[in-house]
């Protein structure tokens, strides 16, 4: 369940055609997030993904404005899809279909990608910040989930957490430096078409700390410790300090997981509950 109304989709696509100066374009849905809807279309040569973002994502913690920055360097970079433009009236990107398959779960425990992923996310964090853009910054996204979760319910569980990631929060050093981030660093995100990665959905991207994305990953994909090795000897980084970090980092993502997953649930999107019921235990381990 996306949250876009059928209608408005109708709308975008037909505004996103009309921009594209394309005519009759073939016009396939593609498997997307819990909170968008993504669309491919095709007309002779001109080979383009819409992405219609849901109504829900900007109090889930998107910002657009962030996303075609952070994005647009990744681009250039040729680490994401080229964006071939933005209309912010409908609240959608168009970007560059880019071939390539998206990795299994099971993929990114493997060692030859692990090192591949870490040599991307290296490559992201060596581009230049742009200015002017909120740094993104887990434990504060995090709070506002859990605040928006206290204030529908009652639950002890959701307050002990709280009251926990006050105290983690409270007593973790702030960034040596800052990176552009990319903050949701699942598989589905991720293309490799065998020679390079790409990765897409940036909606969450911004300035942030880099053991961040890779404590995203890291929980994403439960990694254990030969598999983390993997990631950061691609990473070009692995020491005892940065191991430290992610390692504190993680469990405040697996508490920004556990809200965006509540917060999304209580705006209507696709809930797993046995996912919650794994990282409300993780969350008290």
């Amino acid at each position: 369940m996306s949250g876009i109304r059928p209608e408005a989709v109708e709308t975008s696509i037909a505004a996103a055609i009309a921009e594209l100066g394309l005519d009759r374009p073939r016009i396939t849905e593609l498997s997307g997030g819990a909170a968008n809807r993504s669309f491919r279309l095709r007309e002779g040569r001109h080979d383009y993904v819409l992405r219609l973002a849901g109504e829900s994502t900007h109090g889930l913690g998107a910002s657009r404005a962030s996303e075609l920055a952070i994005q647009g360097i990744a681009a250039a970079a040729g680490l994401a899809p080229e964006i071939i433009l933005a209309n912010r009236e409908r609240d959608f990107i168009v970007t560059r279909h880019a071939r390539g398959r998206v990795p299994a779960r099971a993929d990114m425990r493997e060692s030859t990608l692990l090192r591949r992923v870490g040599a991307w996310i290296a490559r992201l964090h060596a581009q230049a910040l742009p200015s002017g853009l909120p740094v993104v910054d887990f434990g504060e996204r995090a709070a506002g989930y859990l605040s928006v979760l206290q204030s529908r319910s009652s639950r002890m569980e959701v307050a002990k957490i709280a009251r926990e990631l006050d105290r983690r929060r409270a007593t973790l050093p702030a960034a040596s430096r800052l990176a552009a981030c990319h903050h949701d660093l699942h598989h589905r995100n991720f293309l490799d078409d065998g020679r390079r990665l790409l990765a897409v959905d940036w909606e969450y991207a911004g300035p942030g700390d880099p053991a961040a994305d890779l404590a995203c990953c890291i929980g994403y994909h439960e990694l254990d410790t030969a598999q983390v090795g993997f990631l950061l000897e691609g990473y070009g980084g692995d020491t005892i300090v940065l191991r430290a970090r992610i390692a504190a980092l993680g469990w405040i993502f697996d508490c920004l997981w556990y809200g965006w997953n509540a917060v999304a649930e209580l705006a209507g999107l696709h809930a797993t509950p046995d996912l919650q019921v794994r990282l409300a235990a993780r969350l008290a381990g």
